[in-house]
């Protein structure tokens, strides 16, 4: 029979952690846990820094295992962790220590409890701060948990972990398959153009085959008076191989400049980069809005029509060809990859007969739209698996605690 309970009453403490400064010269200073150290798979302690601190009035701010650690404060506040086996470690400050009195409550079962949304809805409530939010001891210790027998509580305990590790085996298993998919989609379009490269079909530079021209700078001043709103593809926009107008955005410009950037049905949208896997990154426009332009970051492609077919030119520049000719011909900093307009002229275009690039098309349109099928089966099966833990630890205490 459980009996609702705060956690004020369960923990022998609710303190405050340690006000003190990371030290990785230190060398016999105690651990010092910060919220940065916590990840998904624990805490790997022997990267941990030490901090400088007389312990002689600190032993019992000293971590003990099975205590439970909490966030209090930021975009991380509320987030807990429970204490394994620790070495001679503290906690920072901004990290609350939670230590549960064991007769009455399995540290195990408790820090399950704070993965919960009955947990999430009341601190949610408790925290106060818009902009950083934040949670003390005393509005942490007024939360409510559901506290059957401890024997019940270990049997709680002992199913959620085996369902939980259970549900994450599937969650990487699921995350495998469609990192495979992924790679199946780069398969086919690498075999269709590197047999095309292979064959020994015409190459032309882009720039001698189509018309480039990049986007309106946003913010750039003008002396006309008369602006319209208009909307316009941004590299958020721009995906590899389609376009997402989830969020469009307008920008104010001139009858001239919406004259001469707006979209027209196969027109190709290029990125010019940013981070590596912007850089490249296209797909058809087909008008799907009636009028539309582009941003400066992003290059517009016109083809003409009776030489290439667009679809053809958007897969190829998608293709393993395409994105290996950007990669080296790129400016790259650390982590960021871009071309300008030069670079993208002189990319060495794939010109089959316009009768042979329609014939790819089609068997690439065929193939491409079962991987796409299964990846998107294999996405909802992927938000199932994620919105399991939750689902497991509600039928755990959500029902059971009551407002």
């Amino acid at each position: 029979m459980s009996q609702n309970i705060i956690l004020g009453n369960i923990c022998d403490s609710i303190t405050y952690g340690v006000t003190a400064s990371a030290d990785f010269s230190e060398t016999e200073g105690p651990k010092f846990l910060r919220i940065t150290d916590i990840t998904e798979s624990g805490v790997c302690w022997d990267n941990v820094p030490r901090c400088s601190i007389a312990m002689f009035d600190k032993n019992n701010l000293l971590l003990r295992d099975g205590d439970i650690v909490v966030a209090r404060t930021g975009g991380t506040v509320g987030k807990s962790f429970l204490v394994l086996n620790p070495p001679r470690a503290v906690n920072a400050s901004y990290l609350l220590r939670l230590r549960p009195k064991r007769s009455f409550v399995e540290p195990d079962y408790l820090n399950l409890f704070l993965g919960s949304s009955a947990y999430w809805s009341q601190l949610r409530e408790a925290a106060r701060g818009a902009a950083q939010p934040n949670v003390n001891a005393t509005t942490l210790a007024e939360i409510s948990l559901p506290l059957p027998p401890l024997p019940e509580q270990r049997q709680i305990a002992a199913r959620l972990k085996a369902q939980l590790a259970e549900v994450e085996t599937a969650r990487q298993a699921a995350r495998a398959q469609l990192r495979e998919a992924d790679l199946l989609r780069r398969c086919v379009l690498q075999a269709a153009f590197d047999a095309l490269a292979d064959s020994g079909c015409p190459v032309f530079s882009l720039k001698n085959s189509a018309e480039i021209v990049a986007g309106i700078t946003l913010g750039r001043k003008t002396k006309e008076m008369e602006l319209i709103d208009v909307p316009y593809m941004r590299v958020a926009n721009v995906k590899d191989g389609k376009l997402d107008f989830s969020a469009v955005k307008e920008v104010s410009a001139t009858r001239r400049e919406i004259e001469k950037l707006k979209l027209c049905d196969g027109d190709l949208l290029l990125t010019e980069g940013g981070d590596l896997d912007k850089l490249g990154r296209g797909a058809c426009w087909r008008n799907q809005l009636p009028l539309c332009i582009h941003q400066n970051h992003i290059f517009r492609v016109r083809l003409p029509s009776d030489r290439y077919n667009p679809d053809f030119v958007s897969y190829q520049v998608g293709s393993t060809y395409g994105k290996a000719y950007f990669f080296a011909h790129a400016k790259k900093t650390t982590g960021i990859a871009s071309i300008n307009q030069r670079v993208l002229g002189d990319f060495p275009l794939l010109s089959p007969p316009l009768a042979k690039q329609l014939q790819i098309v089609t068997r690439l349109k065929s193939q491409l739209a079962e991987v796409d099928a299964l990846h998107a089966a294999l996405t909802e099966q992927q938000r199932g698996l994620d919105a399991l833990p939750q689902r497991l630890l509600a039928q755990a205490f959500d029902t059971k605690v009551q407002p």
